[in-house]
């Protein structure tokens, strides 16, 4: 993307296997490309991870809270 920067959605996560499919859907509808989903999970216990890999998204796994996903570096 010529001169656009980067903009970093953090979504952080644990057991909400229904949620990764409503980001992406909704930042396709955007304008604005230059853009890139990461998706901070606590280890959940359903599917979570899984589909969120489906949509092209940076997964991190962390041992902390929700909370916690504010302070990882990438």
């Amino acid at each position: 993307m010529h001169n656009m920067p980067l903009v970093s959605m953090v979504m952080p996560t644990y057991n909400s296997e229904e949620v990764p499919p409503l980001c992406p859907e909704s930042i396709k509808r955007r304008t604005y490309r230059n853009i890139e989903i990461i998706v901070v999970d606590s280890y959940s216990t359903d599917r979570t991870v899984k589909i969120s890999k489906k949509y092209e998204t940076v997964v991190m796994l962390t041992k902390g809270t929700l909370l916690w996903s504010r302070y990882l570096d990438h």
